[in-house]
């Protein structure tokens, strides 16, 4: 596959294109494909001319070799379409600041481009940081920005992907509301506008396992922040950036198109990042690089006959030496007398036999079962939940509802049903 970058001739894309050839030449690529973008209708000495000169503009600087690519139409348009006909799986186009884009028509729509591809694009910037890593010179410094939609899980892959072509440092970083991560997590809410300590130790606790639990083959060196969010989450993620001097920010892009830009992440940081940005589309076809290691689960049963039958299941998941976390769920108002050291020794006693991971066991208090058992698995920072499920159907069903489904609907992780015979 080769590197598709786009240019306007100016000394920003030459910027682009020493990048493009760089990366070309470390991933092993013959050639880079340069395509300059002629809106309007151009005579024939015009484009006579312009080919003159991106012949001029690819000979300039050293790598693989460089095919042009003169072409007529909607630059955004056009570059995209080349992506997809060629095959190409990098667009990299040069980034402007704001006075500059008034200056470049191809400035002024890589937003455009970025919201159209379903290739990742890299919006060159400041280029030396890439030639630097490309040669082994540097590692690349990445803030890598991590939420839970699933291109997030292609920038990760992505991420690790660039890792093992050369040395990167890795900034995790994610924005929280506090409302929201204390629901999350099951803890009370400390007030809208103040950091959370607390919920702030768990969400790095979590940044780092999601990334490095699965980075072992990449080692990269590995930060984790989490940030107060106020306002929109783009204008955090590009201090944060600023904050930890970085030379790209990766994020996950939806797509959105229309006033639905306006609230765009992406949109907001490939606007007004000082930095390169890397955009990665939800189409995007990444190998990937690692598989999860479930090293914790989390098992939750009322103790009936039916509901324990899930507890092996939990120890088969998880690693040797792991981590299984027995839970049962008590209602808030209910006044009976509870032994909890009795149910916790039911619990305890629920361990298979030669089992060689480590059990918790937990007595929980909850009027909304699912949503403790998700709360409690969020808490503990287990990777997987397990649950029988009492199969209940028709009216049974929708009056009484079933704690698996719900959970299914509550928990952000991979949760294991049980089904009855």
């Amino acid at each position: 596959m080769s590197i598709i970058c786009g240019t306007d001739l100016s000394h920003a894309s030459q910027g682009a294109l020493d990048v493009a050839r760089a990366l070309a030449a470390q991933r092993g690529d013959r050639e880079v494909v340069l395509v300059h973008v002629v809106d309007g209708e151009p005579g024939d000495a015009e484009l006579a001319e312009l080919r003159a000169r991106l012949v001029i503009h690819a000979s300039a600087g050293t790598g693989p070799s460089v095919r042009v690519e003169l072409v007529v139409g909607p630059p955004d348009e056009v570059l995209v379409g080349f992506a997809e006909t060629c095959g190409s799986d990098l667009l990299i186009i040069a980034a402007r600041s704001r006075d500059e884009r008034s200056a470049s028509r191809l400035g002024t729509t890589a937003a455009s481009v970025i919201a159209r591809t379903h290739i990742p694009v890299i919006a060159v910037r400041d280029p030396a940081p890439w030639l630097a890593f490309a040669s082994g010179a540097r590692p690349l410094k990445i803030l890598l920005g991590i939420d839970d939609s699933a291109t997030c899980d292609l920038g990760v892959q992505w991420t690790l992907a660039l890792g093992t072509r050369g040395p990167i440092d890795v900034v995790l970083g994610a924005i929280y509301y506090p409302d929201d991560a204390a629901a999350y997590y099951g803890l009370p809410a400390q007030g809208p506008v103040d950091a959370d300590p607390e919920i702030e130790r768990l969400m790095q606790r979590d940044l780092i396992r999601r990334f490095a639990g699965s980075a072992a083959s990449v080692s990269p060196r590995i930060t984790a922040r989490a940030r107060r969010g106020l306002g929109r989450i783009g204008d955090h993620m590009i201090e944060l950036a600023d904050e930890e001097h970085v030379d790209a920010i990766i994020v996950g892009t939806g797509q959105k198109t229309g006033l639905g830009r306006l609230g765009s992440v992406s949109s907001v940081i490939v606007e007004d990042a000082r930095q390169s940005v890397v955009c990665v589309p939800p189409q995007t076809v990444v190998i990937t690089q690692t598989v999860p290691v479930l090293q914790q689960a989390l098992v939750a049963t009322d103790l009936s006959q039916f509901a324990n039958r899930a507890v092996p299941y939990a120890f088969a998941l998880t690693q040797p030496g792991g981590e299984v976390h027995l839970l049962h769920v008590v209602k808030e108002d209910d006044n009976a007398e509870l032994d909890e050291a009795e149910l916790l020794r039911n619990l305890g006693a629920l361990t298979p036999a030669g089992a060689t991971q480590q059990v918790r066991t937990h007595i929980v208090r909850g009027d909304d079962t699912a949503t403790t058992i998700a709360q409690c698995a969020a808490r503990f920072g287990v990777d997987v939940i397990c649950i029988a499920s009492h199969g209940r159907s028709g009216i049974t069903r929708a009056l009484v509802g079933s704690v698996a489904d719900r959970l299914l609907r509550v928990t952000r992780l991979p949760v294991l049903v049980l089904r009855p015979a």
